[in-house]
């Protein structure tokens, strides 16, 4: 996963105003999730979807038949640890479903967001 910080340095957009800053990061964000979505099926989608709108049945569902010992992952733990002082207090199986959902079902989802990266560095250079 990719830190706010180094997506600013990649796109090299640090001496922009903070504003516009988050913008650009909108923007990729925009970008990088329909270059993933483009080889989803509808069915694919809907899924993501109900898992990133927290819908608890969904996740518990799909943490149970994909990855049934999630709770014992050190990358759920660490989620789950920080959870008291997320202010936002991010349910921490949403966020490792929406993480292992992807492995699962974009094995290249790596590959596919740093090409998202690059061609959105690109563009921004020929803007400036």
């Amino acid at each position: 996963m990719y830190q706010e910080e180094q997506l600013i340095e990649q796109l090299g957009v640090g001496n922009l105003p903070k504003e516009r800053q988050a913008e650009i990061l909108a923007q990729l964000n925009y970008k990088i999730g329909e270059a993933l979505t483009a080889e989803y099926s509808e069915q694919q989608i809907n899924e993501y979807e109900a898992i990133i709108n927290d819908d608890h049945d969904v996740i518990d569902a799909w943490l149970s038949q994909n990855v049934p010992d999630y709770k014992d992952s050190p990358v759920y733990q660490e989620l789950a640890s920080g959870y008291d002082s997320d202010p936002e207090h991010i349910n921490p199986a949403k966020v490792f479903a929406s993480l292992a959902w992807t492995q699962v079902n974009s094995p290249n989802a790596q590959d596919t967001v740093a090409k998202v990266i690059d061609q959105y560095r690109q563009e921004l250079a020929t803007q400036a």
